[in-house]
């Protein structure tokens, strides 16, 4: 895991209907290694994620601008740990990610995160509000002879202070490489299982559907193809 940590890399998403999972992972299977932590292959996170009131980076990302930021803090539920965590994906297609450790699974920053912030992002801490409250299931594949990581989310949870919503049909898959993806097998498994590139956020996804209101041009097809996924 050390030597896939690729905090600055090409992501690849995909999305899919839960049903196909078996399918995808015997195929990946030869190829790739499963984190394991004692017994556990499985893995909880808890997301807050932050924004501005105008939504900034939401439609940063709807508007499909490039050098966009996404700031949340994650606990790693077993692991009992919680980062402040910015990810900043550039022009080249390239994200790179920045993160510290913090004390606790809290919406108030420390001093400490917002001298981070301030360093790490265009934005003033105090225009910083949390906006969504996400958590999930994750499971980490690691190539057996690539620099690549993949990760694939499951039982997707969203929450607002004025209602809640819970995908449990969807996987949300991520490739995550240091250079070119020629060659990988992750990128074969998810064409032949029909499960095409996608441009998604959870955090996205999550605040169209929480938050109607929001500018949703761009994203009402995701949306029409996950209630599909949903109520199939």
């Amino acid at each position: 895991m050390e030597a896939v940590e690729l905090m600055n890399r090409k992501d690849t998403k995909y999305f899919f209907d839960r049903k196909k999972l078996d399918d995808v992972l015997e195929e990946l299977q030869p190829d790739y290694k499963v984190m394991q932590i004692d017994t556990n292959r499985f893995f909880s996170y808890k997301n807050i994620y932050f924004d501005t009131p105008e939504f900034a980076c939401y439609t940063a990302h709807h508007n499909k601008r490039v050098n966009r930021y996404k700031i949340r803090i994650r606990q790693y539920v077993e692991s009992n740990l919680t980062f402040l965590e910015i990810k900043f994906k550039i022009n080249t297609g390239r994200t790179i990610k920045s993160r510290i450790s913090i004390p606790a699974f809290d919406p108030v920053f420390t001093e400490e995160a917002r001298n981070f912030l301030t360093t790490h992002t265009p934005f003033d801490p105090d225009s910083l509000q949390p906006t969504l409250w996400n958590d999930f299931k994750r499971f980490t594949l690691v190539s057996k002879s690539m620099s690549e990581r993949a990760t694939i989310d499951t039982d997707l949870h969203f929450k607002t202070p004025d209602g809640e919503r819970h995908l449990h049909q969807l996987c949300i898959a991520e490739l995550k490489l240091d250079g070119s993806s020629s060659g990988s097998k992750f990128k074969v498994a998810m064409r032949e299982n029909f499960c095409p590139e996608a441009r998604i956020s959870k955090y996205s996804v999550g605040a169209a559907f929480m938050y109607e209101d929001l500018k949703q041009n761009n994203f009402k097809f995701k949306k029409i193809q996950i209630n599909r996924i949903e109520n199939a």
